[in-house]
């Protein structure tokens, strides 16, 4: 019901999650970041506990291909679930159960991990991959580096929609944005919640957020 990217940009010092979905609040079920640890993302028949559970194992310094495996053991209706994992350094990892619901899964890439569920079926996450593999060079000195890389992780699940996306249709997004170490001032954390068309709405907040930023930038160097 849900389709989704986590990605790291090594040049920036960035982390990012983003998500779409025909399902209200996507953002606040699926996505969660925790600065210096990694980027997770639990859906499909979604069990939230499943990201505090990844982020902890990641942060211990499990692997995240060990971490998913262990999904099984924490969650008794694992073939229902959907997961993925991004850490600060390291491989990614996710994990489609048995019985998510059709067309569904996963592709994990250097630096990058897509996954969907009930997609209309399988361009989506290849349009998502190659639209990421367009991502300029972020310079790690650009105080607007993490507006800059949240508006590309958007630009990926636009790319997402117009190869299918959801099956059912459209309704919510999301996008995260941390440094990958733990400096906070970075962040961004943006949700569209409701609305009939969220990904050019989230496409609106990321750029009300880049201008925020620029004039915050401004008053602190007048």
């Amino acid at each position: 019901m849900t389709f989704t990217v986590l990605a790291r940009d090594r040049n920036s010092g960035l982390l990012g999650a983003a998500t779409a979905s025909r399902s209200l609040a996507a953002g606040n079920a699926v996505l969660a970041i925790r600065p210096g640890v990694g980027a997770v993302a639990s859906q499909a028949w979604t069990n939230r506990s499943l990201r505090g559970l990844l982020l902890d194992e990641l942060a211990a310094g499990t692997s995240a291909p060990d971490a998913v495996e262990r999904i099984p053991a924490w969650d008794e209706r694992a073939e229902l679930r959907q997961v993925a994992a991004l850490p600060a350094t390291g491989p990614g990892a996710a994990r489609s159960g048995r019985d998510v619901t059709e067309w569904a899964g996963h592709i994990v890439g250097t630096d990058i991990v897509v996954a969907g569920n009930f997609l209309s079926g399988p361009d989506v996450l290849p349009a998502m991959i190659a639209r990421l593999a367009q991502i300029p060079e972020i310079d790690a000195a650009d105080p607007e580096r993490a507006v800059l890389f949240a508006r590309e992780l958007v630009a990926a699940l636009t790319s997402g929609e117009r190869a299918g996306g959801d099956a059912r249709g459209r309704q919510s997004a999301a996008v995260l944005v941390a440094a990958v170490d733990h400096t906070d001032d970075l962040s961004v954390d943006l949700r569209v919640d409701d609305h009939l068309d969220p990904l050019p709405e989230l496409t609106r907040l990321v750029a009300l957020r880049g201008l925020d930023l620029s004039e915050r930038i401004s008053a602190r160097t007048e």
